[in-house]
């Protein structure tokens, strides 16, 4: 089984939350845990630091999603300061989810569309 604690340190350096803020989101880190286990070829590789940036890296997608679809705060302004979020966030989450998948293909299976003939 995939190290939840791990995942939770590895989303904490890529998201950029504390601890605090990461166990808001328990939930999608252990649905990602579980998702990415249940894809390993093998077992052993549940302790591939790859494999725990993969499940991270999930975890982070699904809360940039979450950000993007709660109606939160796009943009403000205060005097002379700007501040805005744009869709970049959920782009380069998923940039790094792919990449994470890509760096564990060997160690994955793919459940992907597979056309084997006529």
């Amino acid at each position: 089984m995939i190290d939840l604690e791990r995942v939770n340190e590895t989303l904490c350096a890529i998201a950029h939350l504390s601890p605090e803020e990461a166990d808001g989101y328990a939930v999608i880190v252990q649905n990602s845990v579980a998702a990415v286990d249940s894809t390993l070829i093998n077992p052993h590789f549940a302790d591939d630091e790859r494999i725990i940036f993969l499940a991270a890296a999930r975890a982070n997608y699904y809360i940039s999603l979450l950000g993007a679809e709660a109606g939160s705060v796009r943009e403000f302004s205060a005097g002379d300061v700007k501040v805005s979020l744009s869709a970049e966030n959920e782009s380069s989450a998923l940039t790094l989810f792919r990449s994470a998948t890509d760096a564990c293909a060997g160690m994955v299976t793919d459940d992907g569309f597979v056309f084997r003939g006529v």
